[in-house]
């Protein structure tokens, strides 16, 4: 949090007619206060059949008041936002986290442990009552819009719901979402060609119903392997990407993405998903449609070992007390339905151009004397 959001601030870093000049570069807002964050935890941990079956279970229940944001204002003050205090948010949810050794003997040791996280983040009032919308802090107005709304999600995208590609003309399609027929129905919805006929509306939510990880090791006399899996399960991720290299036309001297072309619609191929493109796309309105919204699901290989230690018998000889060989394996296999980058994306549901996580592949050896 900014310490001086409080008050102005002025920076002298620029000049001005060659001589040193100063500037506003902080809007300060006197009535900001800190946010406040009221908590309550219950755990129970256990252990079954000799501690055979183990884990824990956790609920919690997090209100957050005064809730910091930064809220659009008017561009004629020299700023985009000014930091206010803005309502209140609600966040609970249930952990739990289960593991058993299935075999464990003088040869032989199996655990297996699995951890799941169901958590909801609601929008419990607003001061003043009013939606507010912002922006995503980490790629600004470049990336996804968001909207706080009493009884809704923290984390809702929004924008204009796109319903996709008319076939018979190769057109965007969008649902008015207005009370309207719109212009005609498209799969049982009021639609119309015409975007500005179409009203703004909550498009998605960034949180998932659940995540978790699978953990599983295995030992056997002087070799060891172990899984780790990472998943995730609902939500919705914004692909700020997919607007750059699979706009209608409005980036018309950018390379569009192979996908993109190869499912454009067009007169010798009037079954592509995407619509025609025309060159003719002046405010890239697609920025802030549902059309950059991908399934957020993934199950990742998150890490894979192996490893071999050598026995002691043959160390000895040479001074050695320990010696192991072993492989490491990172991100090796993901399955998603987002198949153009990496699923795994920050805490607000977002990717841009950032580099995704790389498979990475680590042999060694290791001497303890």
């Amino acid at each position: 949090t900014d310490l001086f959001a409080w008050r102005n601030l002025t920076s002298y870093s620029n000049k001005y007619m060659t001589q040193p000049g100063g500037g506003l570069n902080n809007l300060g807002n006197p009535d900001v206060a800190w946010e406040k964050n009221y908590s309550t935890n219950v755990a129970l941990e256990f252990g079954l059949f000799r501690n055979k079956l183990f884990g824990t279970i956790e609920y919690f229940n997090r209100d957050s008041k005064d809730l910091l944001q930064n809220v659009p204002i008017s561009t004629i003050t020299g700023f985009g936002s000014i930091l206010r205090n803005v309502g209140e948010m609600n966040n609970k949810g249930i952990e739990i986290e289960l593991g058993s050794d299935i075999v464990k003997n003088e040869n032989w040791k199996w655990t297996l442990s699995a951890n799941a996280a169901i958590i909801g983040s609601k929008i419990t009032k607003l001061y003043g009552g009013r939606d507010i919308v912002w922006f995503d802090p980490t790629g600004g107005d470049d990336r996804a819009r968001f909207i706080y709304r009493e009884g809704e999600s923290s984390l809702s995208f929004f924008g204009l719901e796109w319903a996709g590609t008319d076939q018979t003309n190769g057109k965007n399609v969008w649902y008015t979402n207005d009370g309207t027929n719109g212009d005609f129905i498209f799969n049982g919805k009021a639609a119309s060609y015409d975007y500005k006929k179409a009203k703004q509306t909550i498009i998605g939510n960034a949180n998932p119903k659940l995540y978790g990880g699978i953990n599983s090791d295995v030992d056997y006399k002087n070799f060891s392997l172990g899984f780790n899996f990472a998943y995730k399960i609902g939500g919705k991720l914004y692909d700020s990407t997919s607007k750059d290299v699979a706009d209608d036309g409005y980036y018309w001297e950018r390379i569009h993405a192979a996908y993109f072309t190869e499912n454009s619609w067009s007169p010798s191929n009037t079954g592509g998903s995407y619509p025609m493109v025309t060159g003719r796309d002046l405010e890239d309105v697609n920025q802030i449609s549902s059309r950059q919204l991908f399934d957020a699901s993934y199950l990742r290989l998150k890490n894979i070992s192996l490893s071999y230690r050598l026995p002691n018998e043959f160390l000895k000889r040479a001074g050695i007390s320990n010696a192991r060989v072993f492989f490491n394996g990172s991100n090796l296999l993901t399955v998603s339905k987002y198949k153009y980058m990496d699923p795994e994306v920050n805490q607000f549901g977002t990717r841009g151009w950032e580099t995704p996580l790389a498979k990475t592949y680590t042999f060694g050896v290791e001497f303890s004397f």
